[in-house]
């Protein structure tokens, strides 16, 4: 008999911790927000470590897409991708804003 309460006493404190666990992803879950592409536009990247005076001809210039943004909150995000994916105006996407980073999912 107290073999048995050992164990329902282990199952009781593991299910508790999983209930704790997923109470606390749930909050990271608004961080995720739907949005919508409104226009890309190729964008050449400099270097921003490069003096203007230097004028370096034989580096080969790297270009990105422009991007910008509407979430589903109203708000508008611009950002430079340089991945490997194509975006589209009018497309549906997941963005990860937070205060310190925005990333496409």
């Amino acid at each position: 008999m107290l073999r048995c309460m050992k164990y329902l006493l282990i199952a009781a404190v593991l299910f508790l911790a999983a209930c704790s666990a997923s109470q606390r992803s749930a909050s990271a879950l608004p961080q995720v927000s739907p949005a919508t592409i409104e226009s890309v536009e190729p964008a050449e990247l400099g270097d921003p470590a490069a003096s203007p005076d230097e004028g370096n001809d034989e580096a080969q210039p790297s270009y990105g897409d422009r991007l910008v943004v509407r979430l589903q909150d109203g708000r508008t995000v611009f950002l430079v991708y340089t991945g490997p994916r194509h975006f589209h105006a009018g497309q549906v996407v997941r963005m990860h804003v937070t205060d310190s980073a925005i990333f496409i999912l």
